[in-house]
């Protein structure tokens, strides 16, 4: 049964993270910052049968590596900051009467630049209207001129479903179906749309037992999507968890797929100079070596009460290295 493959998923997760304890404490204040030891890689899982290559796919080991624009910044003045173009970056929209028009122009605009576009709507209507055909005109209305762009486009419907999930025709069911109607009609009208579902970290947090993440899994997508936060903050003094202790809690659940990180992010310590700046570094190497196929750093401040995730000095100096690396993946 699926509570039983979570509490083993759960186990194993565990018994890692106990072994190599290191990886997810955080250093006291006097220590220097160094390398956030990473749980030892383990064997890749086998693919599932529905698992295929998608349009614009890097070669292994290869990512797109980008981020959300902080709102108060332009995003061709913090790429001048930079000193290079994002190789991804990540955008949000809401249903609205310009929505489609400005979610092609978004998209539009990042792939003349050189970057992958991955935008992110809310439904227009509830999941299960979406998902029973009666708002394809709306999907449509999107997916077909993206079609048209000539080159790949990230498409997320509805992320982080969890926190509005429970009103009728709002189901983890609903979702997933309205997620198979979008990978259906992008497969018609727009081959180079991947639909990317974009779930929580802390849906397969092994310590708990009130969700059963199976049903919140699209196997039919041609990507896994998820987002990972490191919890801590110098005002909650939460656990701190580097990138690769979390994802290694999710892994099994994707069965192989080639997995984007629509969010993810780290608070910056003034009592620890530069180890926020390494959990940057620390995350794309975890992720150059596990199938993650882009990432998105959230680099902001909204929504965020226990403090900002957007980029101190020194995390933006880290980031803006790895962003040149020759790994970097970008839109041809």
């Amino acid at each position: 049964m699926e509570i039983g493959r979570r509490r083993l998923l759960g186990l194993g997760a565990g018994a890692a993270v106990a072994a190599l304890a290191s990886s997810c404490s955080r250093p006291s204040a006097s220590a220097p910052a160094s390398v956030t030891p990473r749980p030892t890689r383990t064997a890749r899982a086998t693919p599932s049968p529905t698992a295929s290559a998608f349009p614009g796919q890097p070669a292994a080991g290869d990512l797109y590596y980008g981020a959300s624009v902080p709102f108060h910044r332009s995003l061709v003045g913090w790429e001048q900051e930079l000193g290079t173009p994002l190789a991804l970056n990540r955008s949000y929209f809401a249903p609205d009467r310009n929505e489609a028009q400005q979610l092609v122009a978004r998209c539009r605009d990042d792939l003349a630049n050189g970057r992958l576009p991955h935008v992110s709507s809310k439904a227009d209507g509830t999941w299960a209207d979406v998902a029973a055909g009666r708002r394809d005109p709306w999907l449509a209305s999107m997916l077909e001129p993206l079609g048209r762009l000539g080159g790949t486009v990230l498409f997320t419907l509805h992320h982080e479903p969890e926190n509005d999930a429970g009103a009728p025709g709002m189901s983890p069911d609903d979702w997933t179906a309205m997620q198979r109607r979008a990978v259906t009609m992008a497969a018609d009208l727009a081959p180079t749309v991947v639909v990317a579902p974009v779930l929580q970290h802390w849906t397969f947090d092994p310590s708990r037992h009130d969700v059963d993440p199976g049903r919140w899994l699209v196997p039919e997508a041609p990507v896994a999507g998820l987002d990972v936060y490191n919890p801590w903050s110098p005002a909650n003094r939460k656990e701190w968890r580097s990138f690769g202790s979390k994802m290694d809690e999710v892994l099994g659940w994707f069965e192989g797929r080639p997995i984007v990180i629509g969010e993810y992010g780290c608070r910056d310590d003034p009592q620890n100079p530069g180890l926020a700046a390494q959990w940057i570094r620390d995350a794309a190497a975890y992720a150059r070596e596990h199938d993650i196929v882009s990432m998105s750093y959230f680099n902001s401040g909204l929504n965020s009460p226990e403090g900002t995730w957007e980029m101190s000095p020194s995390m933006q100096s880290a980031f803006a290295s790895e962003l040149t690396s020759d790994w970097v993946a970008r839109p041809v």
